[in-house]
């Protein structure tokens, strides 16, 4: 999965900042944030939780595999 995130000005005062997140050319996800720092924060943990999240996806699809093949 080709996914990008970048931070982005805001239209809000109280967070001024926004976190935007795309696969290829169309945006998935956005969050509002206080800070760069904050928006920092929430692009690592999301991106982490993408990679756990596939990881898991690859491990049972080749456990299918192996059930079906054993």
């Amino acid at each position: 999965m080709n996914v990008t995130a970048e931070v982005r000005p805001s239209a809000f005062a109280a967070r001024p900042y926004q976190v935007v997140f795309k696969h290829n050319d169309t945006v998935f996800a956005e969050w509002p944030v206080a800070s760069v720092k904050a928006a920092e924060q929430r692009i690592a943990e999301t991106l982490a939780a993408i990679a756990v999240t596939e990881t898991a996806s690859r491990q049972m699809h080749r456990a299918k595999a192996h059930i079906v093949m054993g």
